[in-house]
């Protein structure tokens, strides 16, 4: 017996109706809302959004090395199209590399993939690739394994020469799901019904669900990234949702007794460049209740979102924003420095990420840096509920302001700019006392809220322990860097007093 038909004996399909509380989040060639589609980095932010499978395009190059590549060519920058399929791995990606890009050997994804315990969905796009994939998969001895097939054909060749795993057919808009898949034998229905309006989760109603049923079918649905229809899809019987934004498929964490809200500093920082639209959109696209911005206004009077005075370390401008005037800084990208896929983001205006927050019903951390307070405060509550905002400055005499001229502001102090807890309480009414690593300790958490004011903890390192610790102390708020961290350990301690 050779060593595929041994690891052949050991894969089991069984796994696709085991019960879930909650979909598999499938990143559709990784997290590619956020990385170039099909590259290591992808995958590799796919597992830290929490992601337990990848879509991987599987193609072959000239000297039959399968690559994680979606199109059947590939264009250079100057618009030159190579087939991949002429091309040997070296050399296609030497072209990648000239052009900045990233074309990833499929070898080093299952390697990948097995240091981060993730499963593949494989999308091979043709016989050989897929035949040269699997053994490569039965070798790593992932069973966590789905091959997609796009036409009724190739479904049934792959059941006929015994795939190992689990087979997935792809059903396009307008074509009968169970006709098709009663013609193959395939283990899951995989709608790609992402374009059927703006409420395509509606089609998957109890009758699909009892077709389904009948023939023992799992069902994996379209790449969906629309909040009010993950959010559907999530409730479904489905055994995974493919998504460029992995993230989503937890929008609605389990919330526990002692479970903080999550304010995202500066957004999602680790994921896209900080206080850019990408990385507010990462942090509540994934449930996180709140974001923290910081505001400054330019020569002209626009209300922008930028952490610096000046504008050399997070965008490709220099000189100080305040010295500006809108013209000179619109076209200036925010996100280049952080990694080439985001050098179309722009400087945000504050009205930009306020349009963001009523999308996704997002609460907003506002730091005044070097803006009209009365003017953004005013810009804001507009716009959001005053109980879903807060405001803070290094600037007291700004806060002191908002407290007089406008009331329905929550505030924010900091216990650190203050001799004593009472004085902190007292200065200028805060709704919310922020503590930090260094001085949180439990007996004044509990007078703040006691008092009724919320007790945010600032902590910006990625220290597990550390994190733990604060977690322990059951603030209302955490206001941190890397929020999936924090929702890893959250979800470990939730799993931990289910089993006490």
């Amino acid at each position: 017996m050779t060593q595929n038909e041994i690891s052949l004996t050991r894969v089991k399909k069984s796994w696709i109706h085991d019960q879930r509380s909650t979909p598999l989040s499938i990143a559709h060639r990784g997290a590619s809302a956020y990385a170039f589609d099909n590259t290591l980095k992808a995958f590799q932010l796919a597992h830290e959004l929490g992601a337990q499978m990848w879509e991987v395009d599987i193609r072959l190059t000239s000297d039959r090395v399968p690559i994680a590549f979606h199109d059947e060519t590939f264009r250079d920058d100057d618009g030159n199209a190579r087939r991949v399929s002429e091309l040997t791995a070296d050399t296609l990606q030497e072209l990648a590399a000239k052009s900045h890009r990233e074309v990833s050997r499929f070898s080093a994804v299952v390697e990948l993939a097995s240091v981060c315990g993730a499963g593949i969905y494989l999308d091979a796009k043709d016989s050989d690739a897929a035949k040269v994939a699997i053994e490569m998969l039965l070798a790593s001895k992932n069973d966590r394994v789905i091959v997609g097939a796009n036409t009724v054909s190739f479904a049934r060749h792959l059941i006929e020469t015994d795939c190992p795993y689990p087979v997935s057919l792809l059903v396009q808009v307008g074509q009968d799901p169970f006709a098709l898949v009663d013609a193959c034998g395939a283990d899951i229905v995989h709608p790609c019904w992402e374009s059927a309006g703006d409420r395509p989760d509606q089609l998957l109603d109890d009758v699909f669900f009892e077709e389904a049923k009948l023939r023992n079918l799992a069902v994996v649905t379209w790449h969906e990234e629309r909040r009010s229809v993950m959010k559907a899809l999530i409730d479904l019987p489905v055994l995974g949702i493919c998504t460029n934004q992995p993230e989503m498929v937890f929008c609605v964490p389990k919330k526990g007794p002692f479970t903080p809200e999550i304010v995202c500093h500066r957004g999602a920082n680790k994921i896209a460049p900080e206080n850019t639209l990408s990385s507010a959109r990462a942090a509540w696209a994934a449930g996180f209740e709140y974001v923290e911005i910081d505001v400054r206004e330019t020569a002209d009077g626009h209300l922008m979102v930028l952490h610096d005075a000046s504008l050399e370390r997070t965008t490709s401008g220099i000189g100080y924003l305040k010295d500006k005037y809108f013209a000179d800084i619109a076209h200036l990208s925010a996100g280049s420095w952080f990694d080439a896929f985001y050098c179309a983001d722009k400087i945000p205006e504050l009205d930009q990420i306020l349009d963001l927050a009523g999308l996704h019903d997002g609460g907003l951390y506002v730091e005044l840096k070097d803006a009209d307070p009365v003017k953004t405060a005013k810009t804001v509550l507009a716009r959001l509920p005053a109980d879903r905002v807060f405001f803070w400055s290094f600037n007291q005499d700004w806060l002191e302001v908002l407290c007089s001229d406008i009331p329905e502001a929550r505030l924010m102090a900091r216990r650190e700019d203050f001799p004593t807890l009472i004085e902190c309480l007292s200065g200028f009414d805060a709704d919310v006392i922020e503590f930090n690593a260094r001085n949180a300790n439990g007996k004044e958490i509990e007078t703040v809220q006691k008092r009724g004011k919320k007790v945010m903890i600032a902590h910006h390192g990625s220290e597990a322990d550390v994190i733990a610790r604060l977690l322990s102390l059951k603030p209302d708020m955490l206001n941190v860097d890397d929020p999936f961290l924090v929702r890893r350990l959250m979800t470990h301690n939730q799993k931990d007093q289910e089993h006490v």
